[in-house]
């Protein structure tokens, strides 16, 4: 199962920074975001959840007040951003997806591949991802 774990993500497309780790969650996060509706009241609560606990975790990294709420700034900032560029991913050309990668990712290897692997995961049937 691909997850944003996974460490040949890593090894064998980009660096392996707390940088990425967060973009590499909220891509995958923006999956499952971009499939409930806006209306539904879980989505704020899910929403809630999640940058609480990002925001608790870089607390217990041993970051300060003013780091954080400046980090987090950034990471709601870029996840919005996340979210309408990899909406309908799956959907998109070759070219563009590889585009919408290199915004968010500096120095990828096999980007080809890399794409490839992001789109595959994008792209799962969402009864499937119940199975898990």
């Amino acid at each position: 199962m691909l997850d944003a774990r996974n460490p040949d993500i890593f090894s064998k497309f980009i660096d392996d920074s707390l940088n990425n780790k967060i973009i590499i969650f909220l891509t995958f996060l923006s999956k499952i975001f971009n499939k409930i509706d806006e209306n539904d009241k879980n989505y704020q609560i899910f929403f809630d959840y999640i940058f609480h606990r990002i925001e608790t975790d870089l607390r217990e990294l041993g970051y300060g007040d003013m780091s954080v709420n400046k980090k987090m700034k950034v990471i709601v900032t870029k996840f919005y951003s996340i979210l309408l560029d990899f909406k309908n991913f799956d959907n998109k050309d070759k070219l563009n997806r590889v585009e919408i990668l290199a915004k968010y990712f500096k120095n990828i290897k096999e980007i080809d591949e890399f794409s490839a692997m992001i789109n595959s995961y994008l792209s799962i049937d969402n009864s499937k991802l119940n199975d898990n």
